[in-house]
This record gives structure tokens, sequence and C-alpha cells, in this order.
């Protein structure tokens, strides 16, 4: 395989020496020698202050006492930083040739960036700029009994950061975990490498959520029972996790039809919910008809009705009129009266139910949301949906809901997702 071309970045300081500037300088720019001897780069890239470039011309000394050349242009370039103590300046001058060297040329390079001389701000934004676009980062360390590194004791010490990148994709992680990017937070927890990052407790939350937001209850479940919740990653959701495992454990394990099917309504208004926070509104509420179907349903299977397969008989002992039975017969298809939506909730109103009077006294204003959602690109036609278009589909499926079940509310507030509190601006990025 062939080698990639070494570019060495290099902040010079000026040097200090009791004697004099000029010793100052011959010292740093032996030290400065020292690295690149080192490290033998096909082109070192120096950054300097108008004062501190003279410090290379007495690296050029050196190579040509060892018979060597350091040619300007060639093997080496000065950029020079104008403002040494301003760190966004220092920053962005690294960057821009970064850049240069990474997106702007067709060759592959590897970036070294020696961040030991220097103001202090500058051997900073190095290191920062060296970390944010994953650079080596090295820097001269040795016997600094005389306050500086004394010569013949230097080491090169390559800065080893995959502590702190773990760091930045934990932060990573909570983001896209607020933002429902389950999947995203898996991948990137499979870079993770520190031993100290609860990372298996991490990769099951993360499961137990990607599985649970695609309707997938008994992974979610197994997946969020093994978490963790003492680890410290999970200290501020602890009581969100215990609420949902909760709320799972009734879906997956109630002997109670009602109360499983009550929990899976409000997870599925959750749901939507998630993707209206999203501004996927026709998404949202393809998920809001469902679940005013599923209220509807869950309503008559009280009455020990079935939509998909209506009992007539059970109507006639509930004193459901004759005319509405005779409708209903017309509609027999193998042997089966199957209804939909709208006849849901109106035979529901046949039978004096109150979601049945609900659904007939807001009749208009439901019609027009279930028509709007069927001439949705998601539905049967090609219109997009809006945010006021959810919030009143939300409204009027709220409302049936906490109609339908007095614990709804708690319901709800059991299936609505942990989410981390970004307390660092960084997270949020």
């Amino acid at each position: 395989m062939k080698r990639k071309e070494v570019i060495l970045f290099m902040t010079v300081g000026t040097g200090t020496h009791l004697n004099s500037d000029e010793e100052g300088s011959r010292n740093l720019a032996r030290k400065l020698y020292y690295t690149i001897g080192k490290i033998h780069p096909n082109h070192v890239v120096f950054f300097a202050s108008e004062k501190s470039k003279e410090t290379i011309g007495y690296i050029e000394e050196l190579f040509r006492k060892d018979d060597d050349e350091f040619i300007p242009d060639e093997d080496y370039q000065i950029v020079t930083i104008s403002a040494i103590d301003d760190l966004n300046t220092c920053f962005e001058t690294y960057e821009s040739k970064i850049w240069e060297f990474d997106y702007l040329s067709d060759k592959d390079y590897q970036i070294i960036m020696d961040y030991t001389s220097g103001t202090r701000t500058m051997s900073a934004a190095m290191a920062s700029c060296g970390m944010f676009y994953s650079k080596d980062l090295i820097s001269v360390v040795g016997d600094r009994t005389t306050g500086e590194v004394s010569m013949g004791t230097e080491i090169l010490n390559y800065q080893n950061l995959y502590k702190i990148y773990d760091k930045f994709a934990l932060m990573r992680i909570r983001n896209n975990f607020n933002a429902n990017r389950f999947m995203a937070c898996i991948e990137i927890l499979n870079y993770i490498v520190d031993l100290a990052i609860h990372k298996e407790s991490l990769m099951h939350l993360c499961k137990a959520y990607y599985s649970w937001d695609n309707m997938d209850f008994e992974d979610a479940y197994d997946n969020l029972r093994k978490v963790q919740t003492n680890d410290i990653e999970f200290t501020e959701i602890r009581d969100d996790i215990k609420f949902n495992l909760k709320a799972l454990g009734n879906i997956v394990n109630s002997r109670s039809q009602n109360l499983r099917n009550c929990y899976i309504l409000a997870s599925l208004i959750n749901n939507s919910i998630r993707r209206s926070e999203e501004f996927k509104y026709d998404d949202a509420i393809a998920r809001l008809y469902r679940s005013f179907e599923l209220i509807a349903q869950i309503e008559l299977g009280r009455y020990g009705l079935n939509s998909s397969d209506i009992d007539v008989s059970m109507l006639s002992k509930n004193n459901v009129s004759d005319e509405f039975i005779q409708e209903l017969e017309r509609t027999r298809e193998d042997g089966k009266i199957r209804i939909g939506l709208e006849k849901d909730f109106m035979l529901l109103n046949e039978l004096g139910n109150d979601l049945g009077k609900y659904y007939i006294e807001n009749n208009s204003k439901i019609k027009n949301l279930t028509q709007k959602r069927n001439h949705s690109i998601l539905a049967h036609g090609l219109d997009s949906l809006s945010k006021n278009d959810f919030d009143e589909f939300l409204e009027i499926v709220l409302n049936l809901s906490y109609t339908l079940d007095k614990d709804m509310k708690k319901f709800m507030k059991q299936t609505k997702f942990a989410k981390f509190d970004l307390k660092l601006k960084l997270n949020t990025l």
C-alpha cells in the first residue's frame, strides 16, 4: 500500500531565553527541527506571526549543517496569523489549510498537527481544530525543570483522543435520540470504544425505542427491560424509562384486552405527535386516522362487536333499530358484515354510546378532516396536509380517547417517549 504524503502543521512561537531573543528563537528552531526529523513529513506548514517568522530561517540553517535542504514552497510554507491571541482567527486559519489539503486536493494526505509552540491561544486553537477534524495531534514533552522542555530530553507525544471523541458521540446520541433517530444512535454507538461508557445498555435503549416507534411492542419491551437504569448515562430519564416499561409491560403481558388496547391507542397517538414534531404532517395524520378508527373498534369490542364481522344478533339485543340493521345487512359480503370508520361511530350512536353522540354532534368538522386525510398523498390523493390540519384532528382524537377511558391521560403520559435533558448547548447543534 502506498504511503500517504504527510503534512506537518506546526505553530511557531518566538522562543524565550534569558540572554537574547535570538538565542530564544534558535532554541525553538532546534526543537522544531527535532520534531521534523522524527516525523519526516513531505511538507511542513508553519503558522507564525510576523515576529516569529525568523525562527524558520534558523531551521533552514540546521538543515544545511546536516548537508540537507529545506526549500521554501517545496519543503515548507509559512502561513501568517495576524491575530495570534484571537482563538477564532487562529482556528479558521488552521481550518482553511485543512480544507486545502483534505477537500480541495485530489491527493490523499495525512495531516499531523504539532501544537507545542506558539502562543497559548495558537496552541489551544490548533488542538481544538485537530480534534474537530479528527487529525493526529502531537506535542513535545520532556524534562521541564527549567520551565521549558530541556534540549536532549524531547519525546514526541501522540495524543489519544478516543475518550473525547466518545464524549462527543454521546452528545450526538442524546440529540438523535430526542429527535427519534434511533438507528442513527445505533450506528454511532458501534464506534464507541471507551469501556467506561455503558454501551450495551445504550444499545438496548435505542433498539427499544426504535421497535416501539415501529409498533413492535414485544421487541421494545424485551430491549427496554435490559437497560441498566442505574448507570449514569440514564440519570435524567430513569423515571421516564420506568413509566415506559410499565406501559410496554401492559401491552405485552396484560390479561385485559381492553387495557392492552388502550395502551396501544395511547402509543399510536403519541406516535402521531412525534411525526408532527418532525413536520411530517401527512404521516402524522395517517396515524391519527388509525387512532380514530381504533377508538371506535375498542368501544365496539366492549359490546362484544367486531367491526370486521358484525354479529347482527348482538345488535338486536342492544336495541339497535331494524332500519339500521337492514342497512348493514345490505353490505354483507362472503357471509360477513364489515364496516368502516363512519359506520363504526354511527353504530355506536345507535347503541346510545357517548362516542357515537360526539361523532354525530361534530359530524361536519370530522368529515372535513377525514376528507382532507383521504386527499392526502399518503391516502388516496396528492395533497399535502398542514400543522393546522393535524392540530384540529388531534383535538378530535384526544377528546374521543378521553371519553373512551377515564385513565387515558395516564396512558398517554406512560407511552410518551423518554427524552434526555440537553443541558449543554453543544448537544443541540
